[in-house]
C-alpha cells in the first residue's frame, strides 16, 4: 500500500498487504506490472523497428495488451454507467490526451519553424503543419498525425473503457460479454485494414478483449497471489507459449498491424500472464517497479517527446544521422540514460505543478487507468 502526502513528491510504493475485494488500497504488484510495462514501452521507442529483433517482436507482442488487461483488473463496471465513465474519463484521459498531443504539435512546430529559418530540408517535416494539427483532434497514427505518438494509447483506452462499460452494463451473462468483446475486436481487426478510424478506435476494439478478460478474471488473478506454486506454473507456461511469438512476427497495435488475430491474442495474453505472475512472485522486491507504475501516465505522455529531443541534440553534437542513432546499441544506451535523467524532473514538475494536465485534482492522487 502506498501513501503520498505531497502531490508532487515521488515516493516508492511499499509492499502491499492482503486486502478485501473492493478495498481502495493499492496493490504493490499491480503497480509493479505497470512499472515494468511502461519501462518496456519507453525502451521500445528508443530503437528502430524497421528491422525488428527477436526481442522487439517478443516485447511488442504483449506490452500494450498488458495495459488494457490491467485496466480491466482495476475497473468496476458494476458501480458505473456509460455516462459516468464518459464524464470521469474525460477528465483523467481526454484532458491529458489533448494537452500532451497538442504539446507534441508545438514541438513539431518549433522544429519545423527552425528548419524553415535555417533553410534545412528535413524529411520529418514533409507533412507540413496541417496534418500534425489535424492529428491532435483525429487521434490516430499515420499520415503525419500525432507527433507525440504514444497518445494514441490514451485515446484508445478512453474508447475501450466506454465500450467495456457498455458491454458489462447491458449484457448480463458473463460469457456473452466476452463473446461481444471478441466480436468487436474482430470487427476492429477487419476495419482497421480498410480505413483509419478516429480516436484510435480500431486499436481500442482490439484492446477490448484484453480489457474484458481482465474484468472477468479479476478474482482469479488476485487470488493467485496466495498460491506461489500456481504462479510459477503460470509464469513457466506463459513464457513457453511466448517463446513462439516470432510466428506472428512484429505487431503494432497502434496502426493496427497485428498479423494473425488469433496469434496476436494468444501471445498478448501469454506475455500479460507471464508479467503478472512475475511481479506477484517478486512483490517484496518490486518497490522501484511499483514506483514507476505509480507515475505510468506521466511517463506515457511525455517520454516520447524527451526521447526525440535527446536524439535531435545527439545528432547535432555527434554529427551523425538519426538512422545511426536508432540502430546503434551504443547511442541507444546514451539516449536511454539521458531520457531517464530528464524524465525524473519532468515527471516531478508534472505531478507537483501541473497535475491538472494529468486529470488529477491537486493534493488528491488519482488512480491511473493505464
Amino acid at each position: 500500500m502506498t501513501a503520498r502526502t505531497d502531490p508532487g513528491k515521488l515516493v516508492p510504493s511499499k509492499p502491499s498487504q492482503p486486502q478485501p475485494s473492493g478495498s481502495p488500497a493499492r496493490w504493490l504488484w499491480l503497480d509493479a506490472a505497470k512499472g515494468l510495462g511502461i519501462a518496456l514501452i519507453v525502451w521500445g521507442h528508443i530503437y528502430s523497428i524497421t528491422e525488428p529483433t527477436a526481442l522487439q517482436v517478443y516485447v511488442y507482442a504483449f506490452h500494450v495488451p498488458l495495459f488494457f488487461f490491467i485496466s480491466g483488473l482495476t475497473f468496476r463496471p458494476e458501480n458505473n454507467t456509460v455516462g459516468q465513465v464518459m464524464r470521469s474519463k474525460a477528465r483523467t484521459l481526454l484532458r491529458p490526451y489533448f494537452v500532451y498531443a497538442f504539446l507534441g504539435f508545438l514541438f513539431y512546430l518549433a522544429g519545423y519553424s527552425f528548419a524553415q529559418v535555417m533553410g534545412l530540408k528535413l524529411s520529418q517535416f514533409d507533412y507540413g503543419l496541417l496534418p500534425p494539427l489535424i492529428g491532435v483532434f483525429y487521434g490516430s497514427l499515420g499520415d503525419g498525425h500525432l507527433v507525440n505518438t504514444p497518445m494514441w494509447f490514451v485515446a484508445a483506452l478512453f474508447c475501450t473503457l466506454l465500450l467495456g462499460q457498455a458491454i458489462n452494463q447491458f449484457l448480463a451473462p458473463k460469457p456473452l460479454r466476452l463473446i461481444a468483446a471478441l466480436a468487436i475486436a474482430t470487427f476492429g481487426y477487419w476495419v482497421g485494414d480498410l480505413v483509419k478510424l478516429p480516436f484510435s478506435l480500431a486499436p481500442a476494439m482490439l484492446g477490448l478483449v484484453f480489457f474484458q478478460a481482465g474484468v472477468l478474471l479479476k478474482p482469479l488473478v488476485f487470488g493467485l497471489k496466495s498460491a506461489p506454486v500456481k504462479l510459477w506454473l503460470v509464469l513457466l507456461i506463459s513464457l513457453a507459449v511466448s517463446f513462439f511469438s516470432q510466428i506472428n512476427g512484429f505487431v503494432a497495435q497502434a496502426t493496427p498491424a497485428v498479423g494473425n488475430l488469433g496469434w496476436f491474442l494468444l501471445f498478448g495474453f501469454a506475455g500479460t500472464f507471464a508479467t503478472l505472475a512475475f511481479v506477484q512472485l517478486i512483490e517484496k522486491h518490486s518497490q522501484w517497479l511499483a514506483f514507476l507504475g505509480r507515475y505510468s501516465m506521466s511517463i506515457m505522455v511525455i517520454h516520447f517527446l524527451i526521447i526525440k529531443s535527446v536524439k535531435v541534440v545527439l545528432t547535432t553534437l555527434a554529427h551523425i544521422d538519426m538512422a545511426t542513432i536508432d540502430s546503434s546499441t551504443f547511442y541507444g544506451g546514451i539516449v536511454i540514460a539521458a531520457t531517464v535523467a530528464l524524465l525524473v524532473p519532468a515527471v516531478y514538475v508534472m505531478e507537483r505543478y501541473l497535475p491538472w494536465t494529468l486529470g488529477k485534482t491537486p493534493g488528491i492522487p488519482a488512480r491511473q487507468a493505464a
